[in-house]
């Protein structure tokens, strides 16, 4: 039997030693044993989380491309997969189809059309346990981050200026950054330079080139990373992870006077966003082939009449074609005349979103009450560092430090209340949007301008696709309770066969933002 060789590892440093060998190795080893013929070996660094997993998707498309079975040789469960992903379910189809099968050297355990339940039992244990395996390094990397943050050391490589101490064991020793002599003293000149007002980051750039800055791989300083560093905190000593400031240990490059100077500077330099000058169309970006994938772009033919044609980027397709906009429109609105409730259920509706309003807006006053309560905190400190340095009880440069410790502080503080609003505002207007497109879509639809049109159907419609000249779509939930066909005759599950409210099956209270 023909066999292919699938060997993973989730890092460069796993790929620097010997884990990938070792694992074709034994591979080859059970490929003698079997007398089987090896076509092809995949040599992977790429973790079970990645997006779309690419490297895994060609060893898919290989098999796939074989005209006869294909044994796919594989170390163990957790090189191959640790969840029940897109690309995995493809080689499952592949399997049932007899045109391949799975050999887990590690165990013997080969995976195969005939499998009876225990081993299908077996198998699907395995991968939950991998899973399992998964998620636990994720949960070590969590922790390992949050106490990194907590101890002020570094996340990965330092900001140009600085330099990493390279360390002969990276699991015992800490991560040391020092100031880079050459690079140091040309990085705080940007700031200097910047904070007079007098240049751009542009003429920056090129007064810092002319010097001889380059980054760490020797490349000249672009603008965008001249921005950057105007906009990296590393360099007064704080860092800025997922939006929150952290104190670090490391040395700082210059004052939080400093930065804050260019910041003013900066923000009084930006530019006002210029108005786009395309036409808009209802359903541009927003429509694909159902056979081959491809989009539909807007095309406007004698200025009036709008046709959507299929960009055939996936190749030729004999099913997708030019099609007026009007006609897919027209069936967009009879799915929404369908969208209707029965009064006295929508009566219901509304008293469950008011009780679900009324209990997350009650949570969310408590949580902006107790950060309020550590902002006033936060002012009452700085007002006694004042006072301090006032009295001379602290020097000058004692009152700076205690000062930028509690303007960051009073940052953080302000960054989760600026969130709780807007998570308030987003929860008020989702239930909105839930009860007005649920009642009246169509009545809604019908009057829109083309934006709003447009809005109305990404929060109804995950994706639209055509199949030839009909239209192939899904709704979001809820609102495909609310579809009225002979194919939903139970859509409002919550209600009993009396439309009584079940108490046990309320409507949920967190309602996630469509997306």
């Amino acid at each position: 039997m023909k066999a292919v060789i699938f060997a993973r590892v989730s890092s460069r440093e796993q790929e620097e030693g010997h884990s990938l060998d070792a694992q074709i190795q034994r591979c080859f080893e059970y490929a003698i044993k079997r007398d089987f013929k090896v076509l092809e070996q995949f040599r992977v660094v790429e973790s079970t989380l990645s997006q779309g997993r690419p490297e895994f998707a060609k060893l898919v498309d290989f098999i796939q491309a074989q005209k006869e079975k294909v044994a796919l040789l594989c170390y163990s469960v957790d090189r191959l997969q640790r969840d029940f992903d897109t690309q995995y379910l493809t080689l499952q189809e592949l399997i049932k189809k007899d045109k391949a099968e799975i050999h887990y050297v590690q165990t013997n355990f080969i995976e195969h059309k005939d499998m009876d339940s225990s081993d299908k039992f077996r198998k699907n244990l395995d991968v939950l346990l991998a899973n399992d395996f998964r998620n636990k390094i994720s949960d070590n990397v969590k922790r390992s981050v949050r106490k990194k943050l907590e101890e002020g050391t570094i996340l990965g490589d330092s900001p140009v200026g600085y330099l990493n101490k390279r360390r002969m064991d990276i699991k015992k020793e800490k991560v040391e950054v020092y100031l880079d002599s050459e690079r140091a003293p040309l990085v705080r000149q940007i700031f200097e330079e910047y904070a007079t007002g007098m240049y751009s980051m542009a003429e920056v750039r090129l007064l810092i080139t002319n010097a001889g800055l380059r980054s760490k791989k020797g490349h000249k300083i672009s603008v965008s990373q001249v921005e950057n560093i105007l906009k990296n905190p590393f360099y007064y000593g704080y860092m800025d992870y997922k939006g929150m400031l952290y104190k670090h240990i490391h040395p700082r490059l210059i004052t939080k006077e400093l930065f804050d100077e260019c910041q003013r500077v900066r923000k009084g330099r930006r530019k006002t966003g210029y108005k786009r000058t395309q036409k808009p169309f209802v359903l541009k970006g927003l429509l694909k082939c159902m056979h081959c994938g491809c989009s539909y772009s807007p095309e406007l033919k004698k200025k009036k009449y709008v046709y959507m044609r299929p960009t055939k980027s996936q190749g030729d397709c004999l099913v997708c074609h030019h099609m007026n906009e009007t006609k897919i429109l027209s069936q967009i609105e009879d799915v929404l005349k369908n969208m209707s409730i029965p009064k006295h259920i929508l009566l219901d509706i509304q008293d469950e979103l008011k009780k679900c309003s009324d209990k997350e807006h009650k949570h969310l006053v408590s949580e902006r009450t107790q950060l309020k309560a550590k902002m006033s905190g936060v002012d009452e400190k700085l007002k006694r560092a004042r006072d301090l340095l006032l009295d001379l009880g602290i020097t000058k440069d004692e009152y700076n430090e205690i000062k930028a410790e509690l303007e960051v502080e009073r940052q953080n503080i302000d960054v989760k209340l600026q969130s709780l609003s807007k998570a308030d505002d987003s929860f008020n207007e989702t239930l909105g949007i839930i009860f007005e497109l649920a009642s009246k879509a169509h009545e809604l639809f019908k009057s829109s301008e083309i934006e709003e049109k447009r809005r109305i159907i990404t929060i109804l419609f995950p994706n639209l696709k055509m199949d030839s000249e009909k239209l192939v779509f899904t709704l979001r939930k809820p609102f495909d309770m609310f579809l009225l066909s002979q194919n939903h005759p139970n859509w409002l599950g919550w209600l009993d066969s009396n439309q009584r409210s079940r108490d046990q099956n309320p409507l949920p209270c967190r309602l996630a933002t469509p997306q």
